[in-house]
């Protein structure tokens, strides 16, 4: 086991939060599989890239405005933008970097003195976004999210909301724990459409 290129936290980190000793290996492949599965969850949970990406490739509609507003953010670089309202995507339709620029926020690609001309999907953005480094409520969120899953595993109490021991009773999780669902809820991608514009996220 290895950890993926999207993962939130590092193994040693995880390790320090789980209290295992950093030179304790023999849990390291099943803490690395906790962290593939907190950053995917956070990640589709968020519906957005959430560290830093390279080489992320995109179809828009070209809409006769100025801006688009790109699905992954904060959008850190152009690689190249393509205008082409028949989607070939040949050489000649490279748009020249001089001629477009990301918006102060992060969020979208300005065409500077143009409009993406009509078309579906005639303009194809190749660009990076995400976090680098990650936030620290991001990447607290996914060790809270493997420690959540190492205490299920070791429970072998999976089904049960409560029991009772000595008259004292015991609640399990049964779901994300509410800060998990916070971070979420900041970092979630959300969509507004206003007539024919681009999608916004907030």
């Amino acid at each position: 086991m290895a950890l993926n290129s999207n993962a939130l936290t590092t193994l040693a980190l995880a390790k320090s939060y789980l209290k295992i000793p950093a030179l304790e290996t023999s849990q390291d492949a099943m803490v690395e599989l906790f962290i593939n599965a907190a950053s995917e969850m956070l990640e589709k949970e968020t519906d957005r890239v959430l560290k830093q990406k390279v080489g992320i490739v995109e179809y828009q509609d070209g809409r006769k405005q100025n801006i688009i507003v790109l699905k992954q953010f904060p959008v850190t670089a152009i690689s190249e933008v393509k205008i082409d309202s028949e989607s070939n995507f040949a050489a000649d339709t490279l748009v020249d970097p001089a001629d477009y620029e990301i918006t102060d926020d992060g969020n979208a690609l300005l065409y500077v003195g143009g409009v993406f001309s009509s078309g579906y999907r005639g303009v194809k953005v190749t660009y990076t976004a995400g976090y680098n480094p990650v936030p620290s409520d991001l990447e607290h969120a996914c060790l809270w999210l493997v420690f959540w899953y190492a205490k299920i595993r070791d429970a072998a109490d999976i089904g049960r909301s409560t029991k009772n021991k000595e008259g004292e009773s015991i609640s399990y999780l049964q779901s994300a724990p509410d800060d998990v669902k916070n971070c979420i809820l900041r970092y979630k991608r959300t969509e507004c459409l206003t007539g024919n514009a681009s999608i916004y996220n907030g």
